[in-house]
């Protein structure tokens, strides 16, 4: 009814309001996770796991908070925001805000970079991880929902590019959609 649309409404509005504080600050996006800003995010996402909006901006506001930001990306991990993210996915892939969203949130943190200024040098620690969280990836789902938002986004080089490059680099067995062009 009229309260769960203005409920979701808040949600989204929530979700906007702390990745837009965030946005290309590090230590603000720092802060919001440490108060239990992504917490927050995840639960509306699981709570609201159907409704377009409230996904699209939570994991828009993920993304924020998390990119290119370990200590953040790991907090996700333990908050199990990579289960939530592939069925955010898997629910919402005919949204192609939410596919481009939560496919880029996870091109970014399964990917194999070193360039992040706050991990360590130390890269056969930071190989462990990356493959510690594939492997939890893979767990939640990863292969199935990138799959899926490739096939109805294949008109998004965006997408198909960096499922492409996830499905790849995670091992997956069965055919990789291709970019079909602008329709």
């Amino acid at each position: 009814g009229s309260l769960g649309r203005i409920s979701a409404d808040v949600q989204r509005k929530g979700c906007l309001w702390l990745g837009a504080l965030a946005d290309n600050n590090k230590r603000l996006a720092t802060l919001v996770v440490d108060e239990g800003g992504l917490e927050a995010i995840l639960s509306a996402i699981d709570w609201y796991r159907h409704h377009q909006d409230v996904n699209n901006w939570g994991l828009w506001a993920i993304f924020i908070l998390c990119y290119e930001h370990s200590i953040n990306q790991m907090e996700l991990v333990r908050l199990g925001g990579l289960q939530i993210l592939c069925q955010s996915l898997e629910n919402n892939c005919d949204s192609l805000e939410v596919c481009r969203h939560g496919v880029a949130v996870l091109f970014d943190l399964l990917r194999n970079t070193n360039n992040d200024s706050d991990s360590s040098n130390n890269s056969r620690d930071d190989m462990a991880k990356l493959m510690k969280m594939r492997k939890v990836a893979i767990g939640s789902g990863l292969h199935n929902a990138v799959h899926k938002a490739m096939k109805n986004c294949q008109d998004s080089i965006e997408i198909v590019g960096m499922g492409a490059e996830l499905l790849i680099s995670t091992g997956f067995q069965g055919d990789i959609p291709v970019y079909q062009g602008v329709k």
